[in-house]
């Protein structure tokens, strides 16, 4: 597991790594006092578990958290800190686990093994970014679509979360406009023709299913932010910060709908936490 370490103090970054080197699947890949750097090293480089320290100078440890989780959803990050306060603040940024300075060896082991278990339960090799712009990644990279139509026409399969996409609406919603004509239908027959090549192009055959004019995808097969979301992950529901499928229009009744779900939650929470 490729390892990031951002801590401006050099002794906690440096214990952490004498720690590390007792679990052979963890390897620290980049260690950096600073937030942009190790941003920049992420952005060119895998990582699958970063810890952060939550002071930084410049971008804090909740800044960074959000901008790693942008780039890669299912990074497993967990916060370093000498001040518990911020515990809230870190979870509501997606963090996977908590850990307090000056830590002791027992927790370090134990932080480092709760990373392993953590990746090893998110190791499904597709993973669909709703939350803003939408991307699909495959082994952890971005894949890249034959096509705009090809891209939202998966899109539109991702927004049903396994419900079915009938050519006459996948046809008014990407070509809008355009009547439901066999001329017109040959476009999305076309489209839906060049995205199941692709998909079995790169090992995902199975994951779109059809039936006459139904299409619709095999959710069992892919992680995605939205279904964690609508399964109630609390982590994912504080992730979501109000963007869906930001690409395309038609996502904005979805997002009304995410939006709704949030504030009931938040406000049931506001409701237990003013009773006690």
């Amino acid at each position: 597991m490729k390892t990031i370490l951002v801590d401006d103090e050099l002794w906690a970054m440096d214990k952490f790594e004498i720690e590390a080197e007792a679990i052979s699947d963890i390897e620290i890949v980049g260690k950096f006092d600073r937030s942009e750097e190790a941003l920049r090293f992420v952005e060119n480089n895998r990582v699958d578990f970063a810890l952060l320290d939550v002071e930084m100078p410049g971008m804090n440890g909740l800044e960074l958290s959000r901008a790693l989780k942008r780039l890669y959803p299912e990074m497993v990050v967990i916060f370093v800190s000498g001040y518990g306060q911020y515990v809230l603040d870190a979870l509501h940024h997606g963090a996977d686990y908590y850990i307090t300075k000056p830590y002791s060896s027992v927790q370090v082991t134990d932080v480092l093994k709760r990373a392993r278990l953590l990746a090893a339960r998110q190791e499904k090799p597709v993973f669909i970014r709703t939350f803003g712009a939408f991307e699909v990644f495959v082994d952890r990279k971005k894949i890249k679509f034959p096509g705009p139509r090809v891209k939202e026409i998966f899109a539109l399969l991702v927004d049903k979360n396994g419900g079915g996409l009938t050519s006459e609406e996948a046809l008014s919603t990407v070509w809008e406009g355009k009547e439901y004509t066999d001329i017109n239908l040959s476009l999305y027959r076309n489209a839906v023709r060049r995205l199941a090549d692709f998909l079995e192009s790169i090992g995902l055959e199975g994951i779109m299913v059809a039936d006459k004019n139904v299409r619709w995808l095999n959710t069992e097969l892919y992680d995605c932010d939205y279904n964690r979301f609508l399964d109630g992950d609390e982590k994912t529901v504080q992730m979501f910060q109000g963007e869906y499928m930001s690409d395309y229009s038609w996502g904005e009744t979805t997002l009304g709908k995410l939006n709704e779900i949030k504030l009931e939650k938040n406000l049931k929470k506001f409701s237990v936490s003013a009773g006690s």
